[in-house]
């Protein structure tokens, strides 16, 4: 009867063991997601702020090259270093 008790303590002990070191493991990869997790946020954000960057570029871009146009067409204006031609009729 000893013999089953203590048997029965030993693996009541060991089970103890095996759950706290399952539960130190949970904690520690928690830990480690909630850092991989608050990294993710930050690239998602720079990353967020390059596009906006480009997008803001990209309408600059346009605009200028519509007032480029507007002024070779209608102001028969010419950029430094070029050579323009005027066909009359």
């Amino acid at each position: 009867m000893k013999k089953l008790r203590f048997i029965g303590n030993i693996i009541f002990f060991s089970l103890v063991v095996y759950f706290v070191g399952q539960s130190v493991n949970v904690f520690l990869g928690k830990r480690t997601m909630q850092t991989s997790l608050a990294n993710t946020d930050a690239e998602i954000k720079e990353l967020t702020n390059k596009k906006n960057k480009l997008l803001d570029q990209e309408k600059n871009s346009d605009e200028d090259e519509k007032t480029e146009k507007f002024a070779r067409n209608n102001l028969n204006l010419k950029k430094e270093g070029e050579e323009t031609y005027k066909i009359t009729e």
